[in-house]
């Protein structure tokens, strides 16, 4: 008994001593996110780190501003041969141990992503504090220039673009999903952002840049092979099961007549049976919502007027799906993941075509695609 309250007492004086044989939070920099870009000389990578600076953090003001003290985050570039060459050069220089832990946001620029990215997924699939779970995106330019964006409601861009990404108003696209996407042999598709100057009204209509989604860039295993409009990217995120509650609008009457609809609930199914001539992939997308804007220029009534705005909500997303399709097929980068569909349910004919996965994907995939959208109309009582 005597024994067992020295034990208890240990445990206790262990639980409030703090850390025991770690490195101390002031003694670290922690990098919420990274951005990767092809280096000026051949053959190198530009490595941009982005970190908070706690003595600027201050609760009455924003990080992104600049006022007396600066901006309460730190940008630092390097660039070598290597990615873990070019942190160990930004390493060098610094007063702290570079950490992370925390890091939720990696955007790589397109010259970059188009060379592969093969040794950014090989460093953070071995880096030990690196979470898989973080998120990728791709910038149009370079992806450093996306770090510039004003970060109007959060305290830092990084935290912007992980927000814009839980949104769910596109892709949502992990480490995890690309490393097994790679390993795979398969394509997969991120965000792509661009960077514009815009007056922002709270800044005193002064022009601060601002960073948006502009489409999707799509990849097969660890390459760019191309990008989707909004409207493409935004139907293949819906067949991936990747997308949040959306708006949906369409036209009629020459463009006179106009409806939206907001969808609540989307799901999307994929499968795949064995055919005379090969493989046949089923893409069903569903969907429910409410009708949140009308204008009829005929009076039709409601029952009429619903069956309308239906039927052309289908073929708008079919349309959608298929151009987005077409255009995956074209470039070679299966961003459904069909190929890993496949090879569940066929592993054997998968293990034949797996090597030529993109060329067959791209000359030889047969892909049917069906809509089903339901529209609740509800009239506002007096």
């Amino acid at each position: 008994m005597k024994s067992l309250k020295w034990l208890i007492a240990f445990i206790s004086f262990i639980l409030i001593s703090g850390c025991w044989s770690k490195m101390e939070v002031d003694e670290q920099v922690f990098v919420f996110a990274l951005y990767i870009d092809k280096g000026e000389k051949p053959g190198t990578v530009e490595v941009t780190i982005s970190s908070p600076l706690p003595n600027r953090m201050n609760s009455g003001q924003q990080a992104g501003s600049s006022g007396a003290g600066g901006k309460a985050y730190a940008m630092i570039s390097r660039t070598d041969e290597t990615i873990p060459d070019a942190i160990r050069n930004i390493q060098k220089d610094l007063t702290r141990h570079l950490s992370f832990g925390h890091t939720r946001e990696i955007t790589v620029g397109r010259d970059y992503a188009e060379a592969g990215i093969g040794d950014l997924l090989d460093w953070m699939d071995k880096e030990p504090n690196f979470h898989i779970s973080s998120f990728l995106t791709t910038a149009h330019g370079k992806a450093k220039d996306i770090a510039q964006l004003i970060p109007l409601y959060e305290q830092m861009p990084a935290e912007v673009l992980r927000k814009m990404t839980l949104q769910h108003i596109m892709f949502s696209t992990s480490v995890r999903d690309i490393l097994i996407s790679t390993y795979s042999k398969v394509g997969f598709a991120t965000n792509y952002l661009s960077i514009r100057k815009e007056a922002i009204p709270s800044e005193n209509d002064k022009q601060e840049k601002w960073a948006g989604i502009q489409g999707a860039a799509l990849y097969q295993e660890d390459k760019m092979k191309g990008t989707l409009n909004v409207e493409d990217a935004r139907a293949i995120a819906w067949a991936n099961g990747r997308l949040g509650k959306q708006a949906f609008s369409v036209t009629w009457d020459e463009g006179k007549s106009r409806a939206s609809v907001l969808f609540n609930k989307l799901k999307a199914t994929r499968k795949v049976k064995m055919t005379k001539k090969g493989p046949q992939f089923m893409i069903k997308l569903y969907a429910s919502g409410n009708l949140i804007y009308k204008k009829d220029t005929k009076k039709r009534n409601d029952t009429e007027l619903t069956h309308l705005i239906t039927k052309l909500l289908n073929s708008k997303i079919e349309e959608d799906l298929s151009s987005a399709i077409t255009m995956t097929k074209r470039v070679g980068a299966d961003a459904l993941k069909l190929g890993t569909l496949l090879e569940w349910k066929y592993p054997g004919y998968w293990k034949n075509i797996q090597e030529d996965w993109s060329e067959y994907y791209k000359n030889q995939s047969d892909i049917r695609i069906q809509t089903k959208v339901d529209v609740i109309y509800t009239t506002n009582q007096p």
